[in-house]
C-alpha cells in the first residue's frame, strides 16, 4: 500500500494501520467461543423480561395483523 501512496506523492506511514489489521486477524484466529462466560445471561434475561415481553408481544401482534404471521 505504501507504493500506491508514494506514487500519489503522499508520504503516509501505514505501518500502524497494517499492524492493527494483522493484530485483529490474529485475535480472530485465536478466539474460542467456549471461553465466553455466559453464567450471567440467565440473570440478565430475567431482568429485562418485564420490558422485553410486552414489546415482543406487540411486534408479534403487528406481524400477525399486517403480514399473516
Amino acid at each position: 500500500m505504501g507504493d500506491f501512496l508514494t506514487d500519489l506523492g503522499l508520504e503516509i506511514n501505514t505501518q500502524g494501520l497494517e499492524d492493527l489489521i494483522v493484530g485483529l486477524f490474529q485475535w480472530i484466529i485465536k478466539f474460542d467461543v467456549r471461553d465466553i462466560n455466559v453464567d450471567y445471561l440467565s440473570q440478565l434475561l430475567t431482568m429485562v423480561a418485564p420490558v422485553w415481553n410486552p414489546i415482543w408481544a406487540a411486534v408479534n401482534e403487528f406481524l400477525g395483523k399486517y403480514f399473516g404471521f
